[in-house]
């Protein structure tokens, strides 16, 4: 389905893949997804686009932190990155980019929580995010994974604005969305203690039409399976890492 086009501050607007191996990840993307990928030559530093059906859902381009771990980030909208910028460094947040400007695109910026976890914010101006979302080859959620949850959540309700509200469960584990449930578009997960995770990062939900189809093709194409496929409340579910070590989990849509 179209994205919407009025997101409201502090909601995913866009999510690209940072790698030191861009021409290893190119062909897993479109070859599992079916999408085109465009690149925008070296005035961009190698930036490109992978677009769904003719139209963008997410980018691709060398790592922000060459030599570190290759990984998807997510960034959220805003109309006025100055103020954010501001916001995130009275709330123990680190610039690590910007604000700065994308070509006649828009403004950007990428900070780390307070907690270690990268996150990147847009303010549009002629590109608007995602086209795409909640179908097979687009975007359909973005979740925090954080090793200190009460600190993550703390800073994105107080820097980013996000309206913290708690998913109830038996106590096996915490979770949280931005929003009440209807008006949701990301989450926090409390990750502490799992092992595969030794810093907060974003797990970006990728849209397929059969999850165990999915999964068997990016292996064939150099991926790893991690787990078995399962089946959630919201969807048959499995967690995939790319040739290139970034780990994304696919969704039924």
């Amino acid at each position: 389905m179209p994205a919407r086009g009025d997101l409201p501050d502090g909601a995913p607007i866009w999510i690209d893949l940072g790698t030191d191996d861009v021409d290893a990840a190119i062909p897993f993307y479109t070859k599992l997804f079916g999408w085109e990928h465009v690149g925008f030559g070296e005035e961009f530093g190698g930036y490109g686009q992978f677009l769904h059906r003719g139209e963008p859902v997410a980018g691709v381009g060398p790592s922000m932190r060459p030599g570190g771990p290759s990984e998807w980030s997510v960034y959220l909208a805003t109309a006025d990155l100055d103020a954010v910028s501001g916001q995130v460094t009275e709330h123990d947040g680190t610039l690590l980019i910007g604000p700065d400007d994308a070509a006649g695109q828009g403004r950007f910026l990428v900070a780390d929580d307070p907690v270690g976890g990268s996150v990147a914010f847009w303010e549009p101006h002629g590109h608007d995010g995602f086209a795409r979302v909640m179908e097979p080859g687009a975007p359909c959620w973005f979740e925090l994974w954080t090793t200190d949850f009460d600190a993550a959540t703390a800073f994105y309700r107080d820097a980013v604005g996000w309206r913290i509200t708690l998913v109830p469960s038996d106590g096996s584990m915490r979770y949280a969305t931005n929003d009440t449930q209807e008006a949701a578009t990301a989450g926090v997960y409390d990750a502490a203690g799992e092992e595969r995770t030794d810093r907060s990062s974003w797990l970006v939900y990728l849209g397929v039409a059969d999850v165990d189809a999915a999964a068997a093709r990016a292996a064939e194409l150099g991926g790893t399976v991690l787990g078995e496929p399962t089946d959630s409340a919201f969807g048959r579910l499995v967690d995939v890492r790319d040739p290139v070590g970034a780990v994304l989990r696919l969704i039924t849509a």
